[in-house]
């Protein structure tokens, strides 16, 4: 194997190892403070750990109609205790950013 080859080798496997971004699926364990608990691992994610974007996040608008009643429609429930969620692993696994709901 000459040097270029070994090169090669040596930043391939460097590369695999950093995974810069990956997708992962979890389970969210609590809710306050958010945990989530990544398929096949032993210890839930920490809020710490994960980013919530507004597919995730619970958003309610509040108004009232022109005869003064007051409303509340709910946009997003957020996540509650055992919903599904698809991540981006980044930062070589320290932050997961929580995108969606899994239904």
């Amino acid at each position: 194997m000459d040097l270029i080859e070994v090169l090669q080798q040596l930043f391939q496997n460097g590369y695999e190892g950093l995974k810069p971004t990956d997708l992962a699926f979890g389970t969210v364990q609590t809710v306050s403070p958010l945990s989530v608990m990544i398929e096949g691992t032993m210890q839930p994610l920490p809020e710490a750990a994960l980013v919530q974007t507004i597919g995730v996040v619970k958003r309610e608008y509040t108004g009232t109609t022109s005869d003064g009643a007051s409303f509340t429609v709910v946009l997003n429930p957020g996540l509650a205790v055992g919903d599904k969620v698809v991540m981006m692993r980044c930062a070589a696994g320290q932050r997961y950013v929580l995108l969606s709901k899994v239904y």
